[in-house]
């Protein structure tokens, strides 16, 4: 009885779907793929790509903080690093050229590390990813999407 009450449901949000034209467009000319995206789609993007490097100074951070307060072997913190350098560069281009080019700069003072291989990740906490990372804070701002970290660990 459940199923079929979840089927119904199912069909009748195709059905609205449908009825309210949100389905698909009827030729090339209308299909999104052809339509430029408006400013609040790209404001979402940029929004997301501040939000992703918000995760990824947060894993620095919180990293930071376990080894300093000794709840954590340089080795550990390394790991979490390597794991930053990967998120990192999964993140998408924005839009915004300013803002993939302090994306681009970020990624050129850390290259990834692929996970499981050894040796230390490059670049965090160097002069030159602290200056990308300003010039991309100063962008996600602007964007009203700035940059934040969690701090998590300790006591």
């Amino acid at each position: 009885m459940r199923m079929m009450q979840g089927t119904v449901l199912v069909m009748a949000v195709c059905a609205g779907l449908a009825l309210s034209g949100c389905g698909a467009p009827d030729g090339p000319e209308g299909s999104a793929a052809s339509q430029p995206p408006s400013r609040e789609v790209a404001a979402a993007e940029d929004a997301e790509v501040c939000s992703a490097l918000s995760d990824v100074m947060t894993i620095v951070d919180n990293a930071d903080l376990g080894l300093a307060d000794g709840r954590m072997a340089e080795q550990e913190k390394e790991g979490w690093y390597q794991l930053a350098t990967r998120v990192l560069d999964r993140i998408p281009a924005s839009d915004d050229a300013v803002l993939s080019q302090g994306l681009a700069d970020l990624r050129a003072t850390t290259p990834p590390v692929t996970a499981g291989a050894k040796g230390p990740s490059e670049g965090i906490g160097s002069p030159a990813w602290h200056d990308a990372l300003a010039s991309v804070a100063e962008t996600c701002a602007a964007a009203d999407a700035e940059l934040a970290v969690q701090s998590f660990t300790g006591g």
